[in-house]
């Protein structure tokens, strides 16, 4: 097995070690081999944060190191707008970037020559939200522990249960994970274990994204 060197001059760069597990092993199930030596593969970062990921000197460092570089970030929830942060960082590095995020993905010449800029803000570059919106349409269409497993949370919340309204989905998700075979698994690994799936509309965009990034 040969992972991607840290040395790899393409780079994914994302906000925490979650979100790193769970894109590793979402493109393990749409095939994507990172174990192939012969294959030019990202290093996948985990930065410790949105805020260091929309770092303007850490991204003129990642820019100015790497080939490909890729972003994936939280759209995250009103007062938010982490799409006009990050513009306004890119901008600083005269970097035009558009004034919302492409649906498909967002791709942008980089700071050299034959460079590549990748930016994915999930859920689906549309939406306000997180990864787990994303991750709740990978949960098995009908699954119907998913439906009690909002319910649940929903009447948890009117118990007085101090988690926030914006965290509906996340504690949901954690709840019904909690209920699998392996109680409380983190997401990459249920992706790992097929307990989600992997091929919902926002996941294939993501997949198609990710290829047209680092091709």
């Amino acid at each position: 097995m040969s992972p991607p060197s840290s040395k790899s001059p393409y780079r994914l760069m994302v906000e925490g070690p979650d979100d790193k597990h769970t894109l590793v092993h979402l493109l393990k199930r749409h095939g994507y081999d990172w174990d192939d030596a012969e294959l030019k593969r990202p290093h996948v970062e985990d930065v410790g944060g949105v805020e260091k990921l929309l770092d303007k000197t850490l991204l003129s460092t990642a820019l100015k190191s790497h080939e490909r570089l890729a972003l994936v970030f939280d759209a995250d929830l009103p007062p938010y707008n982490r799409w006009h942060q990050l513009k306004t960082c890119l901008e600083a590095l005269n970097i035009t970037a558009p004034d919302a995020p492409e649906p498909g993905g967002t791709l942008l010449a980089g700071l050299r020559p034959n460079t590549r800029l990748g930016i994915w803000v999930m859920p689906d570059n549309s939406r306000p939200g997180r990864i787990e919106e994303f991750i709740e349409k990978l949960v098995p269409s009908g699954d119907t522990l998913w439906l009690h497993a909002q319910a649940t949370t929903t009447e948890a919340l009117n118990q007085g249960a101090p988690l926030r309204q914006n965290d509906h989905v996340k504690g949901a998700l954690h709840a019904w994970l909690a209920w699998q075979l392996d109680p409380g698994i983190p997401f990459g690994v249920a992706l790992a274990s097929k307990i989600l799936g992997h091929d919902s509309p926002e996941a294939q965009r993501f997949v198609d994204w990710f290829h047209r990034c680092f091709s």
